[in-house]
């Protein structure tokens, strides 16, 4: 591993531990809560890859892991409590997910992209507020 990659890792281990400690919460429920937000990450740039190369039943799938992703999300902030904005941001981005899935299904390829890259500036906005640097 270069050092790099190294010192990504390292920071994503900080960001995680000091969340964690900002939430109160148990190291499983933590570590469910960075995978969640990794599988996101992943599932909405190949959302944008599917719609972009107008493959419905990959995008789709992609809309509905994101869709289910973000109701953990969702979830995961209700429970830890002071976390309004996020819970806010996770429940949009699960709309715009369900909404890119009806676009899908209809052919709107141009509406679902812009859920698509809805989904990307809601995982900013939410990164800039919640998760450490």
């Amino acid at each position: 591993m270069t050092s790099a990659a190294t010192r990504r890792t390292a920071r994503s281990m900080i960001c995680v531990a000091l969340l964690a400690l900002s939430f109160g919460v148990a190291a499983q429920n933590l570590l469910d809560f960075d995978d969640w937000m990794q599988r996101i990450e992943d599932e909405s740039l190949d959302l944008q890859r599917h719609i972009a190369a107008r493959d419905p039943e990959a995008a789709n799938g992609a809309a509905q892991e994101i869709e289910e992703l973000y109701g953990l999300m969702e979830k995961f902030f209700e429970k830890r409590g002071s976390a309004d904005d996020a819970v806010r941001w996770s429940r949009e981005g699960r709309q715009f997910a369900v909404r890119a899935q009806a676009d899908i299904a209809a052919g709107r390829f141009v509406s679902a992209r812009r859920n698509a890259l809805a989904i990307a500036h809601g995982c900013r906005d939410c990164h800039f507020n919640y998760k450490p640097l």
